[in-house]
């Protein structure tokens, strides 16, 4: 025990450095993280009743935790700062397993620490939700990589590497490659099959569920059909254009990866742990993809903090160059974020959201169902009130699928909201989010329904017709 105390005092005062800038930096609370698990509680199917794009295991989880401790964000604040701090321990120990050094794990947890709250990382998003999986199965790629004899570890990867793709579907790429790499090494098939297991386990009850709720089709649809056919086509849904500021950060992400490259032994490219995490890091680049933004860039980051850490041991000269990059690390990520966001109010769970929440409350009955356009679907959590089946949120890509929104008012003419607060859009591109309107839906409202009042600065309270 005494030999392993100052390693776990120097975890420990990391884990509790990363958590109090968590804890004072402002936090993104996605309506979608309150949204989805308060309908599915609440008796709607997650593929049947709701549009939901991504496949369930986030959302089950989340609905598990709010039915036992209630809506409160500390809640969601919790679990999140958990996942996060749970990454922490796992790249400090992916970096001990393949260094062998506690110094250089200290540096990559460091690096990650003083990078990750800062890139859009203090929220739950499924891009974050997938890193914990990710970095469990990467772990144990790298002891299978040292005990090849080792059948069940090959279990673990394929059942972890699932339970990313079963959170967002295109971290299957990580599963994908690394079965082309057994069947290019010529892995006994016998062997192989373990790694499907994990898939079995997890894909059979999956989809005998959805069968049983008639809701496997609704799955295919919208979280593998349209999310790579319909909507790259929609305008605006493909946005990968990077501002000055965003440009700045990456170059100072990866120039210094780049440089350390050069100046590395090719030794470094024979090693299969190197290989590994070269091409984890650039799958992560590709599940960036449709929109940049740092808060999908949450795995990468991780990998970069434990290959800039395996790499920098092997570096003979010039280690101290790189000290030179921290001003200008402080100066272009970390001081801006502190002017920002330094104990900031959390987003979309703000003083001004949660009293309109209750203005909603006090307004209608509990047996009314309602439909906000053009708000935000945490709402409906706040003021604990029900939409009408099937609910959206309102993004043009959902909405302009041929058929979508006949389906819905389908649905709502048998029981549609009684109360509508609409929202006026904003000015620009008419598939722009905040100026988007959903036509046939948008006449159907006025059919049906009048004005009534002002709800709020520019929100409208719309009653249906009696």
């Amino acid at each position: 025990m005494k030999k392993h105390l100052p390693f776990l005092l120097i975890l420990l005062f990391l884990l509790l450095l990363h958590l109090f800038l968590l804890v004072n930096l402002r936090f993104t609370a996605w309506p979608e993280m309150f949204s989805y698990p308060f309908l599915r509680n609440n008796g709607f199917l997650i593929y049947k009743d709701m549009i939901h794009p991504y496949p369930p295991i986030l959302t089950m989880v989340l609905s598990y935790l709010y039915k036992i401790f209630g809506y409160q964000l500390i809640i969601l604040k919790l679990f999140t700062w958990g996942l996060i701090l749970f990454n922490d321990v796992m790249i400090f120990l992916i970096v001990k397993f393949i260094t062998k050094s506690i110094k250089y794990s200290v540096l990559g947890l460091m690096f990650y620490i003083l990078i990750q709250p800062f890139l859009e990382g203090n929220m739950l998003w499924f891009d974050l939700a997938v890193v914990p999986p990710i970095l469990l199965a990467t772990y144990f790629c790298l002891r299978w990589l040292n005990d090849k004899e080792s059948k069940y570890y090959l279990l673990f990867i394929g059942f972890l590497f699932t339970v990313a793709g079963l959170i967002k579907q295109t971290t299957g790429l990580f599963f994908a490659a690394f079965v082309i790499y057994c069947f290019i090494k010529k892995i006994k098939i016998s062997d192989i099959g373990y790694l499907f297991i994990g898939p079995l386990i997890l894909v059979i009850p999956l989809v005998f569920r959805l069968w049983q709720e008639r809701a496997l089709e609704d799955f295919i649809k919208w979280v593998i059909v349209y999310p790579f056919t319909y909507w790259n086509k929609f305008p605006g849904y493909v946005r990968m254009a990077i501002d000055a500021k965003e440009l700045v950060v990456l170059l100072l992400l990866l120039i210094p990866l780049a440089i350390l490259f050069i100046k590395i032994t090719k030794q470094n490219f024979k090693n299969l742990w190197f290989n590994l995490l070269i091409v984890n890091l650039l799958i992560s680049f590709i599940l960036i993809y449709p929109r940049f933004s740092f808060f999908h860039f949450q795995s990468a980051l991780a990998f970069l903090a434990i290959i800039y850490s395996v790499v920098l041991i092997n570096l003979k000269k010039g280690k101290f160059l790189l000290l030179l990059l921290l001003p200008i690390y402080f100066l272009v990520i970390l001081r801006p974020v502190f002017s920002a966001d330094w104990r900031k109010e959390t987003r979309f769970f703000s003083k001004e959201d949660l009293s309109f929440a209750e203005k909603i409350s006090r307004s209608t009955k509990s047996s009314q169902k309602i439909y906000l356009l053009g708000l935000f679907s945490s709402l409906y959590v706040q003021a604990n009130r029900l939409p009408p089946k099937r609910c959206f949120d309102n993004f043009g890509w959902y909405l302009e699928i041929p058929g979508v929104q006949e389906e819905i008012l389908s649905r709502w003419e048998k029981d549609g909201p009684q109360i509508i607060y609409w929202q006026e859009p904003q000015v620009g591109n008419w598939f722009d989010l905040g100026v988007y309107q959903p036509r046939k839906i948008i006449e159907w409202i006025h059919l049906n329904y009048n004005k009534k009042e002002k709800a709020a600065e520019k929100i409208w309270l719309w009653e249906i017709k009696k």
